[in-house]
């Protein structure tokens, strides 16, 4: 159980307020503990609260909401305050203007930072628009934080509320994964590159937190790694009808990506192919502040979806987590933690991510195919 005392004093905006200034100050935003009314949409009260039954949060333990002034689904914050205290734990919102982790510099090195770092150490359990690829939130995974993303529509958090053969289904991948060096996709249009990950972990997304120092995302169900990041060759088609969710779009046009050295050397293709160049582009003159690599023209990870119910029409994290869905993603990986099966254990800082998912490919660990033509080998993992 995380300590209390820094919710009593820090520097958080509670649920019923407005917006923080720029600057997160311990002095200037006092913080108050709150006790919604859970009648107010009893529905999604007990959704939340099955979840973090799931989740484990018990009675004594720090809840938080995170969010920001623009967050989407205000309604998710109330509610999830309110199953939280029928658990019995203390429960509270930060809305931070930092910016997540798509954003052009990392939040928790921005002015303020520290503070949000320090909620999040301070915290059991924390669910909303998690800040994943920061300093700040690996921070709180190493401190046995438990994180998890929620911010898809309550339909999609219903239909694929966590599933016990989802589950196991996904952890069988992600052992799988990590006990392979190469990864290799190919397809009919042209694709055939390989991935080493030597040494890398293999990933599990589940849609539960209940590890300490875990993050994961509700709802969703893939395996993923984060492959070397100078280990990548060869040509990656992206096909129309292909999801592009860092520019939320679906491809209308071939793009071809070429891969040499851990680099992509070329994106040729159409509008789809510019519009790829061009996001990465807008970061490729940043520079870490520490020296690390920050370089958006690099693989960041690489992994298939495992849930039945997911649907390909609906966009984000239906196109991440179908079933035989192959996601070959670019730019920043550098989110870690002490979970076993959480984190890529990457080490590029690009502010940049781009998640591409890809129907009717084929991928191989060490030679083994686990994923045919967009269908799911079970007897391999």
């Amino acid at each position: 159980m995380k300590r209390r005392t820094f919710f009593q004093a820090a520097g958080v905006q509670v649920l019923a307020a407005s917006t923080l200034p720029s600057t997160l100050s311990a002095l200037d935003v006092p913080i108050e503990e709150v006790d919604p009314d859970p009648s107010q949409s009893s529905d999604l009260v007990d959704l939340f609260h099955r979840h973090m039954q799931l989740c484990e949060l018990s009675a004594g333990e720090n809840f938080l909401f995170f969010s920001r002034p623009d967050f989407a689904r205000p309604e998710y914050i109330e509610a999830s305050l309110a199953a939280a205290k029928i658990l019995g734990a203390n429960a509270y919102s930060l809305v931070a203007t930092t910016p997540g982790g798509g954003g052009a510099v990392d939040p928790s090195r921005q002015e303020g930072g520290d503070l949000l770092e320090e909620a999040f150490v301070a915290a059991d359990l924390v669910y909303g628009a998690i800040p994943l690829y920061t300093d700040a939130h690996n921070a709180a995974l190493a401190a046995g934080t438990r994180t998890l993303m929620v911010q898809q529509p309550v339909s999609t958090l219903r239909r694929m509320f966590p599933d016990e053969d989802v589950i196991q289904r996904t952890y069988a991948g992600a052992r799988r994964m990590a006990a392979a060096n190469e990864i290799r996709v190919t397809d009919d249009q042209g694709s055939d590159f390989t991935l080493r990950k030597d040494g890398r972990k293999g990933h599990a997304q589940v849609g539960i937190s209940s590890i300490p120092g875990r993050w994961d995302h509700w709802p969703s169900g893939l395996v993923a790694c984060g492959p070397l990041e100078d280990r990548s060759e060869g040509v990656y088609m992206v096909n129309p009808g292909d999801i592009i969710l860092g520019i939320q779009t679906r491809c209308t046009t071939p793009v071809k990506i070429t891969l040499e050295g851990g680099r992509l050397t070329a994106i040729e293709g159409g509008t789809d192919a510019d519009m790829i160049r061009e996001r990465l582009e807008l970061f490729q003159d940043y520079r870490h502040p520490e020296g690390r690599l920050a370089d958006p023209f690099r693989i960041a990870h690489a992994g298939w979806g495992t849930e039945h119910r997911a649907q390909w029409q609906v966009m984000g994290m239906d196109s991440e987590s179908l079933i035989g869905n192959v996601m070959v993603s670019i730019g920043r990986n550098m989110f870690d933690s002490g979970d076993e099966f959480a984190g890529l254990g990457g080490e590029n800082y690009t502010p940049v991510h781009i998640d591409i998912c890809c129907r009717n490919k084929n991928m191989f660990l060490d030679g083994d195919q686990v994923i045919e033509n967009g269908r799911l080998i079970p007897e391999l993992v």
